[in-house]
């Protein structure tokens, strides 16, 4: 005589159908995982815009680099990661950008899931009139793709059109020294995305509306960029830059004084990059003892010598790449410029060195050259 448990098989149904949907909610979720993983931005929040506004003033880009080695510490010896200060100045910028638009990027190590799909963790906040609109994390799909070509996709994807008869613009770069050649493995996660002089200068170019736009003001938050090269590239379609000539000490530009936009409205891009400058620069002598070089380049002026001056320093150039990775020296030191030739346009900020060679060198010509 066979005798069937009923509660017992029910009972195994009901366990077996459970697990049967655990299963499956298990794989909608790795599916999820995987289509967010392959997609190329994922938006993270939005905002709405207030109906009584018309026109933006100005727009502002933060390009703000953490694929790299970017542990440094504060004053007090707090250890600040992946650029993470110049975020917090960049969101309070753009939350006080009452009348602009702000684009800010923080490009951060690109990671795997399952250690097959990349996953988007660089960040991307979209600011109007100080409200937050559009935030994403996003990847760059093509690993060898040109420099800032994502970023420029998703500015001019989300930019207002809307502009007012005097807008200005402005590009804000932090990261390590730009390499005049090669730059692969500038992006420690994503090698093959070359950054160099040129690709900077056509990158940047991209997020502008057409061939006749210019940026007002490009600030170069990098050691040993405030070269003749680098202006001569950036000139055709910037009016000012604000750069280190050597070395800047694994610190940055000051940007807070950006607010002076809404707290002054019409200020010059001269006026703005002096603010800058001085701040950045009274902050570093009081913390730092080694070389401090800062300079202002109105273009309007050094246009005038600029192709000369880039012959002269193109004809020291070496062969030798390792001398790429030096510091640069001031340009002066090379070519005995003549000041009269070739500071017009160019303010400089500088204070020697409290120890060692350089400290016998009591002004700086605002131009630097490799050794």
């Amino acid at each position: 005589m066979i005798v069937i448990n009923m509660g017992i098989t029910c009972d195994l149904l009901k366990k077996d159908y459970k697990h049967m949907k655990y299963l499956v909610f298990s794989l909608i979720c790795i599916i999820g995982l995987i289509l967010s993983a392959c997609s190329h931005s994922t938006e993270l929040t939005g905002g709405y815009l207030p109906e009584n506004r018309t026109v933006v003033d100005y727009s502002v880009i933060y390009y703000i680099h953490a694929d790299s080695d970017y542990l440094y510490h504060g004053p007090e010896g707090q250890p600040i990661r992946e650029n993470s200060g110049v975020l917090a100045t960049a969101i309070e910028v753009a939350e006080q950008a009452r009348s602009g638009e702000v684009f800010i990027f923080q490009q951060r190590p690109e990671r795997k899931l399952f250690g097959l799909f990349s996953r988007g963790s660089s960040r991307f906040y979209h600011y109007r009139y100080g409200l937050l609109i559009n935030r994403y994390e996003y990847r760059h799909p093509d690993k060898k793709e040109d420099f800032l070509a994502t970023e420029a996709q998703l500015v001019n994807q989300y930019r207002a059109h809307n502009r007012s008869d005097n807008h200005q613009s402005f590009f804000l770069y932090f990261g390590h020294e730009i390499p005049s050649v090669n730059g692969t493995g500038y992006h420690r996660s994503i090698p093959g995305i070359d950054v160099n002089t040129i690709a900077l200068a056509n990158g940047a170019q991209n997020f502008l509306l057409s061939d006749e736009d210019r940026f007002d003001l490009v600030l170069l938050s990098t050691c040993n960029n405030g070269t003749p090269a680098m202006a001569e590239f950036l000139m055709p379609f910037t009016y000012v830059m604000l750069a280190s000539p050597q070395n800047l000490h694994l610190s940055h530009f000051d940007s807070s004084r950006m607010t002076l936009l809404e707290e002054e409205p019409g200020i010059s891009s001269l006026q703005l990059g002096h603010a800058m400058a001085e701040q950045t620069y009274q902050r570093l002598d009081t913390t730092v003892h080694s070389t401090i070089t800062i300079a202002l380049y109105d273009f309007n002026d050094a246009r005038t010598y600029i192709n000369m001056l880039t012959s002269l320093t193109a004809a020291k150039n070496v062969s030798d790449r390792s001398m790429q990775f030096k510091d640069n020296v001031d340009c002066a030191e090379l070519l005995f410029l003549d000041p009269e030739s070739y500071s017009k346009g160019v303010v400089t900020w500088y204070k020697p060195s409290r120890f060692g060679r350089p400290s016998d060198q009591l002004i700086h010509s605002g131009w630097g050259c490799k050794p």
